[in-house]
């Protein structure tokens, strides 16, 4: 009796669950969500921060027997309907006997499409959650929405070598100030042992992609960095920045500075495999690169410039060796996210008055400590004096040009004895930057024409040809910045000025690569010269 008495109770119980016997209904209204789309009046899945649509549509199938639902508008990195974790929502809104198709427009007067020009730019797509008080269900569009913002600054960070560490500095400088509505902060980070993808937010990063241990020096991996930009975060201007160790042109294994110097990999990338790399990168962005900023030692010279000029229109670097801290990016992206509308020529102006500044003030400081976010970093006494130029590089041809005349002039009357003697005088006198232990052949440019053009013994051909030199460089600099330097010894660029035949036949073959070499003669003169 007691087994007949439990089973009856169960029965009553599960009818009334299930409404059966009084006529009820169910608690559970079921719910589904299909057919994501969406579309704006331009007809591109692109919206520009700089010419925004003046409507987005979204639009999906509901089906459900509920007389009234929510609606929650999201944007996500992924596009799994089981991963709902990187989700930002972007609009809410109830509905009211809806079924079946269902639009929601948002106009660019509302603050649905502000919250959504206002998220952090670059590829999402569109979730969809519609719920009533028991139930839920999501959608996500197949085709992802692009947020197009007004700047890409995207960082090329190898790491990968004794700058191991310094990436985080660096990384934590960027968080605090983040990215904004008109600027993407995007960071490619390899380490010893693993490289990542991150976006960066206020006091916060996303990592978007882990990348296993790519080889930082190869040209596939830098393109495909490249092609990573303009798919997942197209912009009106890029800002590029390759973030290593630097030697100039003379890369070698044995120095531990060179140009993306991958030490897990054992591999570097020469300045002609670098320029054509740009050359790719610009191809794939459909546009020149505005700025290209080249956060390492000794890379502005007027070979490299040359080298890169089909690809970007910007260049900003440094004719000295640079600190283990490199760039002050917490006030480079402030004047960026602040004035993301300035020129190419004040932008790239103020990353020339920042470096200089900061290593300055670092060095007065002996060992400065500052707060980003949460964190606490301490900056070291640097040890060299800060040197940073902006270069145009649509001005690079002219100076050139102007170059090989004054190689030509020189090589034209190498037979005057006086001549060589007076060159080997300037040359023991012109400004020069320390490449390595016994090598000081970097020569500032504009120091070597002034010496030139001031020395009463030059015949008026080669006076001329070197104040045509000064003259290009001057249009060519569109900013100088330096500190602990005689006024006028340091003008923007350098040249390879080597007085010492063994540095010379050591790295000739290397040079001969450069387009500069290719279309001066300069290499002859040098070749002269070192005789």
């Amino acid at each position: 009796m007691k087994i007949i008495k439990i089973l009856v109770v169960i029965v009553a119980l599960f009818l009334f669950s299930c409404g059966g016997g009084g006529g009820g209904s169910s608690s559970v209204t079921p719910i589904s969500v299909s057919n994501v789309n969406f579309s704006t009046d331009s007809g591109t899945n692109v919206i520009s921060e700089s010419n925004p649509p003046r409507s987005v549509v979204f639009s999906f199938n509901v089906d459900t027997q509920a007389p009234s639902y929510s609606v929650d508008l999201y944007l996500s990195r992924n596009n799994s309907v089981d991963n709902n974790t990187d989700v930002y929502r972007f609009y809410s809104t109830n509905l009211t006997n809806r079924r079946g198709a269902t639009e929601i427009v948002l106009d660019n007067e509302s603050v649905g499409f502000d919250n959504l020009m206002n998220y952090y730019g670059g590829k999402f797509y569109v979730k969809v959650r519609v719920s009533t008080s028991s139930s839920s269900a999501w959608a996500v569009s197949d085709e992802p929405l692009i947020l197009k913002k007004l700047w890409t600054f995207a960082v090329y960070m190898d790491a990968d070598n004794s700058l191991n560490g310094d990436d985080n500095t660096n990384i934590l400088e960027m968080e605090s100030i983040g990215s904004s509505k008109d600027v993407n902060v995007v960071v490619e980070d390899d380490n010893y042992t693993s490289a990542y993808r991150y976006f960066i937010k206020k006091c916060d990063v996303d990592e978007l992609e882990s990348l296993g241990e790519p080889d930082m020096a190869s040209v596939a991996t830098l393109e495909d960095f490249g092609r990573w930009i303009k798919d997942n975060f197209p912009a009106d201007h890029y800002f590029i920045v390759i973030w290593d160790h630097g030697l100039g042109f003379e890369s070698t294994k044995s120095l531990n500075r060179d140009l993306l110097l991958d030490e897990t990999n054992n591999d570097i990338m020469s300045v002609p495999a670098f320029a054509s790399t740009m050359d790719n990168i610009s191809y794939i962005l459909g546009k020149k690169i505005d700025i290209l900023g080249i956060d390492a030692c000794l890379m502005n010279m007027v070979e490299v410039a040359y080298q890169i000029r089909n690809s970007t229109n910007v260049l900003v670097g440094s004719e000295n060796s640079e600190p283990d801290f490199g760039w002050p990016y917490h006030r480079i992206l402030k004047y960026l996210v602040d004035n993301p509308k300035s020129q190419l020529q004040q932008i790239s102006s103020e990353v020339v008055k920042d470096y200089v500044n900061f290593v300055n003030l670092v060095e007065n400081n002996s060992s400065l400590t500052l707060s980003f976010c949460s964190s606490v970093k301490n900056f070291r006494n640097p040890l060299v004096k800060p040197t940073q130029s902006a270069i145009d590089l649509l001005k690079i041809d002219n100076l050139t040009a102007s170059v090989n005349e004054l190689a030509k002039s020189l090589l034209k009357n190498w037979n005057n004895r006086i001549i060589v003697t007076t060159v080997n005088s300037v040359l023991d006198n012109v400004q020069r930057f320390k490449v390595s232990d016994d090598d000081y052949s970097y020569a500032d440019l504009g120091d070597l024409v002034k010496l030139i053009y001031q020395n009463d013994n030059m015949t008026s051909d080669i006076k001329q040809a070197a104040l045509s030199v000064l003259d290009n460089l001057t249009n060519t600099v569109i900013a100088n910045g330096y500190s602990g330097f005689d006024n006028g010894t340091v003008n923007g660029l350098t040249i390879w000025l080597p007085n010492d035949r063994t540095i010379f036949d050591n790295n000739i073959s290397h040079y001969e690569q450069l387009d500069f070499a290719e279309n001066t003669k300069w290499d002859e003169f040098l070749d002269n010269l070192t005789q």
